[in-house]
């Protein structure tokens, strides 16, 4: 690796390059005060050294990391082998990949998954190197989770009357950065998209759909939880979010907001924790307000859409339903494509889980413990050069592989596996039983 420092409109970036990329980590992208919306970093003096990952959001694994080497906790056994990561509330840091001298390239923004509780960009399964290779800058980035993230009480508003959705305009705000800078490495803004799982794609579903972005994204890759921003109802939920986060308040034990943005982080988080313990996801939701929940979220947009579902995803029907949905909505603007993940990953018998593409995708299989085969290297290849067309032009086809018909006319998805793949119907009586008996791994 070598030095590489470039001019960009913040000021100067420091990073390495290598086979023929350019990578810059943990770069600060915005300020944020404690339940306070971010403010985004527009200028540094000297030179940023961009060398390594930021600090990761506050979550359960802050003070109670779980062991990954014990098979028994799924997610950091598959994502967080060997991750050393610090965490804070000084967390909105992002990552670029880029390819080397790169020109008006497309950009690829990336959200993560973990239930608005957890997650971080530096988990094993992503990695901008396979894309940069093919000529796509991408782009990872932290924003707040749990209570840091998405806390609202009526006494939190500014002066705007905003309050909640820290997390969701930390990840505008890091978009907006990107727009602001990125032309400097070599990026196209005008042929941006983004790609989340989860709840990275709930929240990439919510980016494209609010009017703080409209215009912002051609392309987006929305994995395993297509159409649930759109299809909810959009309805104002402060007065029931107040009272259900006023539990949390009277948790922590203080008697003024301000007493509450002071108090230790550990002591805020283990009042959440208490409070939210039964049902932690029902802590972390979106607040109505016009910038992510307004009645014209349900309104198509020009964005173009691939979408896909797991064979062991969790509530794989009720996934499927909320994605037709979604194609019905977008056929009035543009096409929607889908696929369908069914590889039964090597290694156990849990199948193809929530999550489980997620190294296909990103070209990390070397990461993993498990013991994948030249197979599972072709299916991610394949993977790969499909969604790297759908970058670059919005059409997943490219010369030598078969066709990719959109969902909406066809009604069939891309079968992506070692064994079979191509064009097919979705197994609906396989989702079905998958989602009333299925194991449910990462539940």
């Amino acid at each position: 690796m070598e030095s590489i420092i470039k001019k960009i409109p913040c000021g100067d970036l420091k990073g390495v390059t290598y086979e023929g990329i350019e990578r810059y980590l943990g770069i600060k992208y915005a300020t944020a005060g404690r339940f306070e919306l971010p403010k985004e970093v527009i200028k540094w003096e000297g030179v940023y050294e961009a060398l390594n990952y930021g600090p990761a959001p506050i979550q359960d694994s802050t003070y109670d990391p779980k062991d990954p080497e014990d098979p028994k906790n799924h997610y950091p056994h598959e994502f967080m082998r060997g991750v050393k990561a610090d965490y804070s509330e000084d967390c909105l840091y992002l990552n670029i990949w880029t390819p080397e001298n790169a020109i008006k390239a497309p950009v690829l923004v990336v959200i993560y998954g973990g239930g608005l509780v957890s997650g971080m960009s530096q988990s094993l399964e992503f990695n901008g190197d396979e894309f940069a290779r093919r000529g796509i800058i991408t782009v990872t980035l932290n924003y707040r989770v749990n209570v840091f993230g998405f806390m609202y009480l009526k006494k939190l508003e500014d002066e705007n009357g905003r309050a909640g959705n820290y997390g969701y305009y930390d990840q505008q705000m890091a978009i907006e950065w990107v727009r602001h800078n990125i032309e400097a490495l070599g990026g196209d803004i005008n042929n941006m998209s983004i790609i989340g799982q989860s709840a990275g794609a709930a929240s990439a579903e919510g980016q494209i759909k609010s009017p703080l972005n409209k215009g912002y994204f051609k392309q987006a890759i929305i994995q395993s939880s297509a159409g649930f921003t759109t299809m909810l109802k959009a309805k104002d939920n402060r007065e029931t979010e107040d009272k259900k986060w006023s539990e949390v308040y009277e948790a922590c034990g203080v008697h003024s907001i301000d007493e509450l943005k002071k108090m230790p982080a550990k002591d805020l988080y283990r009042a959440y924790e208490q409070v939210s313990s039964k049902n932690p996801l029902a802590f972390c939701t979106t607040i109505y307000g016009e910038d992510f929940v307004s009645p014209k979220k349900n309104e198509p947009v020009d964005t173009k859409i691939m979408y896909s579902i797991t064979s062991q995803d969790v509530m794989p029907f009720i996934l499927h339903i909320m994605g037709k949905g979604l194609t019905k909505s977008q056929s009035q603007k543009t096409d929607t494509y889908a696929y369908y993940f069914c590889r039964q990953l090597p290694g156990d018998d849990k199948g193809a889980w929530h999550s489980s593409d997620l190294m296909y995708v990103y070209s990390t299989l070397e990461r993993s413990w498990r013991p994948y085969t030249k197979e599972d290297y072709a299916l991610s290849d394949r993977m790969i050069s499909y969604l790297e067309a759908f970058i670059k032009t919005g059409d997943p086809n490219y010369e030598g592989n078969e066709k990719w018909l959109p969902v909406n006319g066809s009604g069939k998805y891309m079968y992506f596996d070692t064994i079979k793949h191509g064009m097919k119907k979705i197994p609906v009586f396989h989702l079905i039983r998958e989602t009333l008996f299925g194991k449910h791994v990462g539940m």
